[in-house]
């Protein structure tokens, strides 16, 4: 199992120095120390040896998680891995494939709304990601616009503008 901090912490409730300075300098939340002892409780359960936990974004009611391995063991079967976590952090839960391939994540994230695609705008104070959807994805969004905006703009670490046509 691969998750953001050692083993030993992992399965102890006390964080190593090593793991406690990456808490402090922000390069590990507490919801990812939250979320791999988490995955480390359900391991045996749920056969989580390959489960792979990148990174955890907090978006107040969602709560995404990236993976560099199949989301499918994150998910688990008929989705009840998935389902655990979010029921012990009170929150929905999505899971997403963090790839090389930007469309790839943000489609893992969107489900089951489509994108239709994704535009880099270049403008005289930086650039800015123009996603689009259809009118009729509105309806299929998992989460309020608003959420999905800083969602995708903490991946995509640029502005975002959302459009739908």
């Amino acid at each position: 199992m691969n998750v953001p901090i050692c083993e030993l912490c992992v399965k102890s409730n006390v964080l190593c120095s090593g793991c406690e300075d990456k808490v402090k300098k922000g390069k590990l939340s507490k919801l990812e120390v939250k979320l791999s002892r988490l995955l480390y409780k359900m391991k045996d359960k749920y056969n989580l040896e390959n489960a792979d936990l990148t990174k955890a974004i907090d978006l107040d009611r969602v709560v995404i998680v990236l993976t560099k391995k199949d989301v499918g063991v994150l998910i688990g079967k008929e989705g009840k891995v998935v389902s655990e976590m979010s029921k012990e952090l009170g929150k929905k839960v999505r899971i997403a494939e963090m790839s090389g391939d930007i469309r790839k994540t943000l489609s893992d994230i969107v489900a089951p709304a489509k994108i239709m695609g994704i535009n880099k705008l270049y403008k005289k104070d930086g650039s800015i990601y123009k996603v689009r959807f259809s009118k009729k994805e509105i309806k299929q969004l998992p989460m309020d616009i608003n959420t999905l905006e800083k969602a995708l703009k903490y991946l995509l670490d640029s502005d975002v503008m959302i459009v739908f046509e």
